[in-house]
């Protein structure tokens, strides 16, 4: 749903919010796991199949065929033995910030009748082919500045032993994961000129503390990790 870029940082916020992870070796695993579920565009199963790119999708992404809606406990009940290991946490993770993500910022930029707001007031109707430029150039502008704010530093490549050690899913394989990683660093540093006409940064920036308090309630919830404790 969002971005690479968009995944990280509420993967970082999420550890700095609940200090989950201190070693950088599970930070790392975490925030890979965090884009490891969109890895399935550059997998040799799904890079010549026909197979129409949502149904392509449900697969990483636990959602019922022809449906983009994540279905992350459906995960959860699969994978829950080994849910603490920082990959496999961080792709639960990105199945959660896929779903809360379209309702609490992305269905906001659209009008009822499917058109686009624009931040002068004003609304792109149009081809869905015209909409979906706008958004990807939007996209594409708005990472390079949430890079920079939330300073992510580029991801170096898995190592064959870190892949070989990856666990092994029915759902996914992950040889197209460095691939995956690479583009993710070449979107968060692309000197993109573009001038954004429809996402506000304050507003991205908002959505990713609120998406990360409520996938840390969940998580909670399930008892994963421990409730955050509040000074009083």
């Amino acid at each position: 749903m969002p971005a690479a870029t968009i995944h990280r940082c509420v993967a970082k916020k999420i550890i700095e919010m609940t200090n989950i992870y201190t070693k950088d070796e599970d930070k790392y695993l975490f925030e890979v796991g965090c884009i490891a579920p969109d890895s399935w565009k550059n997998s040799k199963r799904f890079k010549n199949s026909t197979l129409p790119k949502k149904q392509k999708r449900c697969y990483s992404h636990f959602s019922p065929k022809d449906s983009y809606i994540e279905l992350y406990l459906d995960f959860y009940t699969k994978y829950g033995p080994n849910i603490r290991e920082p990959f496999m946490l961080g792709y639960l993770v990105h199945l959660m910030t896929d779903f809360f993500w379209r309702y609490l910022i992305f269905y906001n930029y659209f009008n009822k009748d499917g058109s686009i707001k624009l931040i002068n007031g004003r609304s792109v109707n149009g081809e869905k082919g015209v909409r979906k430029t706008l958004l990807k150039n939007e996209t594409m502008k708005i990472v390079t500045y949430l890079a920079k704010d939330y300073e992510l530093n580029n991801l170096a490549n898995l190592t064959s032993r870190e892949l070989n050690r990856l666990p092994v899913m029915d759902e996914i394989e992950f040889d197209g994961l460095n691939e995956a990683i690479d583009y993710d660093n070449f979107e968060a540093n692309n000197d993109f000129k573009y001038e954004l006409m429809v996402y506000k940064v304050p507003e991205f920036k908002n959505g990713i503390t609120k998406c990360a308090n409520i996938i840390i309630g969940e998580l909670t919830n399930l008892g994963i990790i421990e409730p955050i404790k509040k000074d009083l």
